[in-house]
């Protein structure tokens, strides 16, 4: 029997173009660069995401690390903040090496800087890879217009 094959990404990252970042700061902006990348889609509702990136990104600054239950705690007015949420989206954001689990907890990747890991990662290992992936599908769909 023959076996149906599957429509599986390998890998997908969507990429979305919005104005200038200028007169944006704080969380607006971190929601922004998260829509970006495609870690939350536009209109959603439940952006704790965005929560959980900003405080990393506050604490980045101190060179703090978070842990779960300080999540938890820290934003506990906020709606989708249990703890299981707040594990499958910090999943999320280490998929794409914007940061990093330590023994600590978790923080920014090496409390650095997040222009390094759009260059080095995200366009290195991610994007150019699929567009290679594309470009081939391109060339075999000419070939087979050709014939």
């Amino acid at each position: 029997m023959r076996k149906a094959l599957k429509d599986t990404p390998l890998r997908e990252i969507t990429l979305r173009k919005y104005e200038e970042p200028t007169n944006l700061s704080g969380r607006e902006l971190t929601k922004k660069f998260l829509l970006s990348i495609g870690l939350l889609q536009p209109g959603e509702s439940r952006d704790i995401i965005v929560d959980i990136f900003h405080t990393l990104l506050l604490a980045r600054k101190n060179k703090e690390h978070i842990d779960i239950p300080q999540f938890t705690q820290k934003l506990s007015n906020k709606q989708g903040a249990s703890a299981p949420n707040i594990r499958r989206q910090l999943r999320r954001l280490r998929d794409l090496k914007l940061i990093e689990k330590t023994s600590e907890g978790y923080r920014v990747n090496e409390f650095g800087s997040l222009q390094p890991i759009i260059s080095e990662f995200i366009l290195q290992y991610i994007v150019n890879p699929a567009v290679e992936r594309v470009k081939q599908y391109a060339e075999q769909l000419d070939k087979l217009s050709e014939n």
